[in-house]
């Protein structure tokens, strides 16, 4: 007896919709593709019982009645006709699967009438069998109505979430079809209740629309879409939004370049706000690899990695001389927005200047000093000083530290911005205090002189003008096996970099010469530390880590008392570079104003 049959019509329907409709979200994705898909400029969509019952209107080209019959039949069209058009897409849909599916599960009517027909047409169906047709007065486009979506497949009943969880994801499908759509109108109701609307009128009011001025103003635009100032930095990944080609898709790649581009300004934990809009040749990606169509597939991974974190990397620092962090306490005006769970951006002060202690010029102005550019000698127990020439090319990390960072303009433009400072002193050895504009400044002094120094060696290094000096009693280190291999492999970079070393046996290694450098901290505990982050950041570049290291293990620390003069030079070399972050993504700055401190205390 024959054991293997061709599954009955509706049984293979329900086993399709399994893949296509997981969820009530993933059914309204489909529909407002097939809404978008029709050339809409407006559409509504109110959800109940749970995301079980939908109804979805849009004012796009609408179908004949024809049409409206072959739309809930499995693998019917209009997006493809041969084999060539699946890798030629331009449309959201091609399998003619969403309402062939979505009908199996649910029972739907359909009305549609498009530009040459004189009445519409609407089909009532049930599990996937038309039950009834019939004429209808409206307008061009189409309204769908599911009910009751899962009634005959009880399994998959049981597997939806709470009302809140579906309705979550539900906003999550709208918003991002939104964004990607900002000259579509959209509004989304939840158990008769608006909760998302849009205009249609462009993206600045979309993003104003869907979450706040404060996010518009805070994004910058860049080759490939627009990234968040470092005002807007998010607790998830949750907010990279990535389109290609106008579908929006999760894709590690691009989310990796996102995230790498901004090395350096990023705290452990924190994520950028960024909308991605990468058009590419369709012939280059596969969309067909997963039902939801959510998963694509680049022909060359490579190349839009280096494309998206290089571009967003020099823009990124191109603008960051005129873009300072605000943490205003009097800005934290930002709503939470009704769609998504946004993170409240706030600064409160938990003490109140404990230790405060005054230097004697307190309450100074600040003074530009003259001599503060020309870095005083660096002197040490060193002899010989050795001019390295680099005749290494390198391509790949942060070409645009290859150029000067200052030119003359920009200083006088950073020192502009100093205008009005009173130094008023430390806080706790730890934090410099300063008064500007009706604002209190707290300055971390170690990461002000740690992002002092990164700036310094890189611009030394990429205009190969470090020194070297030879040491009189070469230093031993013992490494790992590992550790060693990783050092042999990048002699020539430590070299650049001004240490001469030798594989000197087993486990060891020494340094016969090492840059000219103000080491507060050992050469030892310093080069230690360079192994760490190397053998810790396996894709970082390795300059990088370099540069990292000995400018936070040679920075002030906390704890360190400061002279009027000193924090006056350190000041004036932070604004000269512009960077407020510590290469690590700390922040440098916390502003609070004094109307904040008035209505602290009861003022105002």
């Amino acid at each position: 007896m024959n054991k293997i049959k061709i599954l009955d019509e509706s049984i293979s329907n329900i086993i399709a919709a399994g893949e296509v409709v997981e969820n009530p979200a993933s059914m309204i994705k489909e529909l407002i593709e097939n809404s978008l898909d029709a050339n809409s400029s407006s559409i509504k969509i109110n959800v109940t019982n749970k995301g079980r019952n939908v109804k979805i209107i849009d004012n796009g080209n609408g179908m004949s009645k024809t049409d409206l019959f072959l739309s809930i039949e499995r693998h019917a069209t209009s997006k493809i006709i041969s084999k060539e058009d699946i890798y030629n897409l331009k449309s959201y849909g091609f399998r003619g699967e969403a309402l062939a599916s979505i009908a199996s599960v649910s029972k739907m009517s359909i009305a549609s009438k498009n530009i040459d027909s004189i009445t519409g047409h609407q089909i009532y169906v049930n599990a996937g069998k038309i039950i009834k047709d019939k004429e209808v007065v409206k307008n061009q486009g189409t309204e769908i109505e599911i009910k009751e979506l899962f009634f005959n497949t009880p399994a998959r009943l049981k597997f939806l979430r709470t009302k809140n969880t579906e309705y979550n994801k539900i906003k999550h499908v709208v918003l991002t079809q939104a964004l990607a759509n900002y000259n579509v109108s959209f509004q989304l109701s939840l158990d008769n209740k608006i909760v998302l609307k849009t205009s249609g009128k462009g993206f600045e009011n979309c993003i104003t629309e869907l979450f706040s001025f404060n996010i518009l103003k805070n994004l910058k635009k860049f080759k490939y879409g627009y990234y968040g100032t470092m005002d807007i930095l998010r607790s998830t990944k949750d907010y990279i939004f990535t389109y290609i080609n106008k579908r929006y898709v999760k894709s590690k790649i691009i989310e990796t370049a996102i995230i790498d581009a901004y090395y350096t300004k990023l705290m452990k934990g924190k994520y950028p706000f960024a909308i991605i809009y990468f058009d590419i040749n369709p012939k280059e990606i596969d969309v067909n690899v997963h039902p939801s169509k959510k998963i694509i597939k680049f022909s060359n991974d490579n190349t839009v990695y280096n494309d998206i974190k290089s571009e967003l990397k020099k823009t990124l620092w191109e603008n960051e001389s005129d873009s300072m962090p605000s943490l205003n306490i009097e800005n934290n005006n930002i709503k939470p927005t009704k769609y998504f769970n946004n993170e409240k951006i706030t600064t409160t002060p938990t003490q109140i200047f404990n230790n405060f202690e005054l230097n004697k010029q307190n309450y100074q102005e600040i003074k530009k000093i003259d001599s503060i550019y020309k870095i005083k000698e660096e002197k040490n127990s060193f002899v010989e000083n050795i001019n390295i020439q680099s005749n290494n090319n390198f391509q790949n990390f942060n070409k645009i530290s290859q150029k000067k960072v200052v030119n003359d303009n920009i200083m006088e433009y950073k020192i502009n911005r100093l205008k009005n400072i009173k130094i008023l002193g430390q806080l706790n050895n730890m934090y410099i205090l300063v008064e500007r504009n009706e604002t209190l400044e707290i300055y971390d002094q170690h990461i002000v002189h740690e992002r002092i120094l990164y700036e310094e060696l890189k611009e030394k290094y990429y205009n190969k003008k470090i020194s070297k000096q030879n040491l009189l009693t070469p230093i031993s280190i013992e490494v790992s096996e590992i550790e060693k291999e990783k050092v042999i492999q990048n002699l020539d970079i430590f070299n650049d970099f001004g240490f001469e070393i030798e594989d000197f046996g087993e486990n060891e290694i020494i340094i016969r010469t090492v840059p000219t450098f103000n080491f507060r901290k050992s050469v030892k505990e310093t080069f230690f530390n360079i192994i760490k982050e190397m053998m810790s950041k396996k894709e970082t570049d390795i300059r990088e880590n370099i540069i990292i290291s000995m400018s936070c293990k040679n920075a002030i620390k906390a704890g360190e008392k400061l002279e009027i003069e000193e924090i006056s030079i350190l000041l004036n070399k932070l604004y000269l570079y512009g960077k407020f972050t510590c290469p690590h993504g700390r922040p440098i700055i916390l502003k609070i104003p004094f109307l904040e401190l008035d209505k602290k205390f009861g003022r105002k």
